[in-house]
């Protein structure tokens, strides 16, 4: 069972800015369905969970710069067949229908 929850989590390790040490985080996606719009909410929602997590304690600018970089890398360690579904998943989202009159 560990090695199917290894598998179906994305760990980042990332080095802080002075530290000795670094800080391992857990994003887990296995029982996330990312093809659909839900699923690619709640996984955006962990990996922004993980985000705020790490990136805290700088500038403004070092925190965004971290969180972009970061969103980045988590998404491309996804292996290539949940990539493909997260982004599905993303373009079933609907947009807010605002009727148009012309004329």
């Amino acid at each position: 069972m560990k090695a199917f929850a290894a598998a179906t989590a994305i760990a980042v390790t990332l080095a802080t800015a002075g530290a000795a040490s670094a800080q391992d985080l857990r994003v887990a996606y296995g029982d996330l369905d990312l093809s659909t719009a839900s699923g690619a909410q709640q996984f955006d929602r962990r990996v922004n969970r993980a985000v705020r997590t790490a990136c805290q304690g700088g500038s403004l600018r070092e925190t965004a710069q971290c969180a972009a970089a970061l969103r980045a890398e988590i998404q491309s360690l996804l292996p290539s067949v949940r990539r493909e579904e997260y982004a599905r998943g993303h373009s079933t989202r609907q947009m807010a229908m605002i009727p148009v009159h012309y004329g």
